[in-house]
């Protein structure tokens, strides 16, 4: 993810400008040795680009707009296309001044049911978000596409939807093979293989029409040539969720708020895409209580579960906090709502610098920082502010492996309401939390832009 590419205090947020090259068939291909979106704090960067996939026009789960955030002292002007999946596009241009913020509906400018932005931007520093409408759902937008891809928790059974949004940011087509893994299984769909998607273009991959009525499936996209952005949107009632997924399956994900409120629902849905089985151990810190480790044999190439509330071994007392271990890589999510409809996110992977913002313009129920290593480190807090205010700026220690509210070590802020706070720290080893406010507590987490 991040590396130490800082400078002191006030710093300039830019993003990696994305090469397009032409590849051959036959050239193996390889994610990025720096990831898409990363918070790459290199000055003087002439342009960058950011892509948004996922959300729908007014008869989709997932209708609602972009907005685009200028960090940097200076003002930056982007060059905006939107395409959708009937291949209609348009364009237009947005000047955003210093610290100034600016959104589109993107089903405001072109026709058709599913949508992905494509933005130029004259400079670094400029980072977006997607929102689905009532900010029941946010993903980062990147800066580069992938070659791998992977999300677990996945459900098509009667009133859920689950999709992949996909577009293509180079200029040939991409193509990719879709495989998925079941508690029946692997299953590699001949529709889903081969698949193509043209340059500069979106597609909607919809998994329930070949692996119907089946919940907890894991996904994994392999791009044969090319690379692609991908979101998955989970709909599950009236919820709606985006999984921005991960680049690669890991033997430890960290899971800092997980809801135990009362009526809640809280599961991590595990996939493991290997031949061996996975023995994966939840080890769960929930205020005063002592939680015995939650186990689970995932066997291989299928998915499961471990259900972390209602569980009566672990006890209604908000928020937990959950580090999930395998003994082989494997793939998880975080599912949490109620009995009406469930939401997924994608663990969030360890990194030196990450950015949070009011994007739903709610604030925060919860924002955590978490030390994954076994030393400790120290944290860095910077605001981002508008013109003519003055930035502020804070350290704290947070020892190994512990969890702690932002606001109680950053006593210059009261409330994260409106506010956008850079937070980096003295090792990649940190990983930053946030949920929504929601009744019960926890049941939309929104993952930071983190270098996805």
């Amino acid at each position: 993810m991040g590396s130490a590419r800082r400078t002191p205090l006030l710093v300039v947020l830019a993003l990696a400008l994305v090469v397009v090259g032409t590849a051959s068939t036959l050239e193996k291909s390889h994610n990025s040795k720096l990831p898409p979106g990363s918070l790459s704090l290199v000055q003087g960067v002439e342009s960058a680009a950011l892509y948004c996939t996922g959300l729908t026009g007014p008869k989709g789960d997932a209708t609602g707009h972009v907005t685009f955030l200028n960090t940097t002292d200076s003002s930056r002007s982007l060059d905006v296309e939107v395409v959708s999946d009937t291949g209609d596009r348009s364009t237009t241009s947005l000047n955003l001044a210093a610290h100034a913020a600016r959104s589109i509906e993107p089903e405001t400018l072109a026709h058709g049911n599913n949508f992905s932005v494509a933005v130029q931007v004259n400079g670094g520093g400029v980072v977006g978000e997607e929102v689905a409408n009532e900010a029941t759902a946010e993903s980062p937008c990147t800066s580069a596409g992938v070659t791998d891809w992977y999300g677990a928790g996945f459900d098509s059974t009667v009133g859920s939807k689950a999709q992949l949004s996909i577009y293509n940011p180079t200029a040939t087509a991409a193509v990719f093979n879709i495989s998925a893994y079941t508690s029946g299984g692997f299953s590699a769909p001949a529709s889903f293989q081969g698949m193509a998607v043209g340059a500069h273009s979106q597609l909607e991959v919809n998994l329930g029409t070949e692996i119907v009525d089946t919940t907890d499936i894991g996904v994994h996209v392999k791009v044969l040539r090319g690379s692609i952005d991908i979101v998955g949107v989970q709909g599950s009632g009236a919820v709606t969720s985006f999984n921005a997924g991960v680049t690669s399956p890991s033997t430890s994900d960290w899971f800092p708020r997980v809801t135990t409120a009362a009526l809640a629902t809280a599961q991590i849905r595990i996939t493991n895409t290997g031949a061996t089985p996975a023995n994966v151990v939840a080890i769960v810190g929930l205020s005063k209580f002592k939680v015995a480790p939650q186990t689970q044999t995932i066997a291989p190439f299928s998915s499961g579960d471990i259900t972390i509330t209602p569980n009566s071994a672990i006890p209604a007392a908000g928020y937990a906090t959950v580090k999930l271990t395998s003994n082989v890589p494997v793939v998880s999510s975080l599912a949490t709502g109620t009995s009406t409809g469930f939401a997924l996110s994608a663990p969030v992977t360890p990194s030196d610098d990450f950015l949070i913002a009011d994007f739903s313009g709610k604030g925060f129920n919860a924002a955590t920082v978490t030390n994954t290593s076994s030393s400790a480190m120290t944290v860095t807090f910077t605001t981002v502010v508008s013109a003519g205010q003055h930035a502020v700026s804070s350290t704290a220690q947070l020892s190994t492996d512990s969890t702690r509210n932002i606001l109680s070590l950053f006593s210059s802020l009261r409330t994260l309401r409106g506010k956008t706070l850079l937070i980096t720290s003295s090792r990649p080893s940190l990983v930053v939390t946030t949920t929504l406010p929601t009744s019960p507590i926890g049941t939309t987490v929104v993952a930071p832009l983190d270098g996805r």
